[in-house]
């Protein structure tokens, strides 16, 4: 949301011509964006559930992530042909750097096996976290790629965040009732609330959400009503 705001408040969001904005996407474009949603969509996040397994690979498949994202950063820069608008996708591949570097630093120090009892502890946690905020990451840049690369949104920010959060949302939430119904049988006990619970607190928020997204001080009609 952040990020859209920031790109919708550019001075210069509109300034491309004609011939710009048509030419052909170029083989080098291409790559960019197949070797990204191949690291974000794929690698990374078999790459967190082999970190949560403690397999052996989980090192060499996140450096090889990681090797690949600067790579593909590379080429983002670096293509000819078709040019984009200043988006929100731009933007946020920027802050992308800061999970990036964080995730790199922590498993080098991890690795070290220092400060046991003291710091190494809570550097255990903060690399889990970091981690598993991955696919989440991912799935968001990838669908503001596609948002820059169509040229959606422009003049229906408050639409656009609507129906992909709660898109995404829906995709998000499909996995987690997957993953409960291979694996999650003992939590669900554990947790002592039934999956119907955990339903009804989606279905809550997101209708929280989708009031305030749909609308900051416009008018309500009948459709809208309708649709929240």
């Amino acid at each position: 949301v952040l990020t859209a705001v920031v790109v919708s408040a550019h001075e210069h969001h509109d300034e491309l011509s004609e011939e710009e904005a048509t030419a052909p996407v170029d083989t080098i474009l291409w790559i960019h964006m197949g070797l990204q949603a191949l690291v974000w969509g794929i690698l990374f996040p078999v790459g967190m559930v082999l970190g949560i397994t403690r397999s052996r690979w989980h090192v060499p498949l996140q450096s090889a992530g990681f090797a690949l994202t600067i790579a593909g950063i590379v080429l983002g820069h670096s293509h000819k042909g078709r040019q984009f608008l200043p988006s929100a996708h731009g933007v946020f591949a920027n802050v992308l750097f800061i999970p990036i570097f964080a995730q790199l630093l922590l498993g080098i120090y991890l690795k070290l096996h220092i400060h046991e009892r003291t710091i190494r502890p809570y550097a255990v946690i903060a690399h889990g976290i970091v981690g598993k905020s991955y696919p989440v990451l991912g799935w968001t840049q990838m669908l503001l790629g596609v948002i820059a690369f169509r040229g959606y949104c422009r003049d229906h920010l408050g639409q656009c965040l609507a129906h992909y959060i709660m898109g995404s949302g829906f995709v998000a939430y499909g996995v987690i009732m997957a993953i409960l119904l291979v694996v999650g049988e003992a939590w669900v006990k554990r947790s002592g609330r039934s999956p119907e619970w955990w339903d009804s607190w989606v279905i809550t928020l997101w209708v929280s959400l989708n009031t305030f997204t749909e609308h900051r001080g416009s008018t309500w009609s009948v459709k809208d009503m309708q649709h929240t």
